[in-house]
C-alpha cells in the first residue's frame, strides 16, 4: 500500500514540476518575443533617418542638406495639417465621451471622468514644438 501511495505522489510531483517548467518557459518565450518584436520599434528621429538614408544611398553633403530641407518642409506641412484638423478630432472625442456618459448610471459617471483623465491622449512633442529656424 505504501509503495502505491509513493508512486502516486511521485507522479503528482512530476506533473506539477512539468507544469511549472512549462509556465516558466512560456513566460520567457513571450518576454523574448516582446523584446525582439518589430511591431513596436522605437521611433527614429528625423536626423537618424536622414543619416541612415545618407549612408544607404551614399549621399554627398549637398544631397544630405537637401534631404534635411525636404524633411523639415514636410514636417511643417504635417504640423499645419494637424493644427487644421485637431479641433475636429477633439469635437468627435468630446461627442463620443458625452454619448458614453449618456448611457452610464450616475455612479459610473465619476469613474468614467477619472478614466478619461488617466487615458486622455497626450499631445505629442512634435505637434507642440516650434518649427526649426532656417
Amino acid at each position: 500500500m505504501r509503495s502505491k501511495l509513493g508512486v502516486v505522489l511521485l507522479w503528482i510531483l512530476i506533473f506539477l514540476l512539468g507544469g511549472i517548467a512549462g509556465a516558466v518557459s512560456h513566460y520567457l518565450y513571450c518576454d523574448h518575443l516582446k523584446a525582439t518584436s518589430p511591431a513596436s520599434p522605437a521611433r527614429k528621429s528625423s536626423d537618424e533617418i536622414i543619416n541612415e538614408m545618407a549612408l544607404f544611398l551614399r549621399l554627398d553633403a549637398s544631397q544630405k542638406e537637401s534631404l534635411k530641407t525636404i524633411f523639415d518642409e514636410s514636417r511643417m506641412r504635417y504640423r499645419e495639417l494637424n493644427q487644421q484638423y485637431q479641433p475636429q478630432y477633439k469635437a468627435i472625442r468630446n461627442e463620443t465621451n458625452e454619448r458614453i456618459k449618456g448611457m452610464l448610471r450616475e455612479d459610473q459617471k465619476s469613474r468614467f471622468e477619472e478614466w478619461i483623465k488617466r487615458n486622455a491622449p497626450t499631445s505629442r512633442k512634435s505637434a507642440t514644438t516650434p518649427a526649426p529656424a532656417k
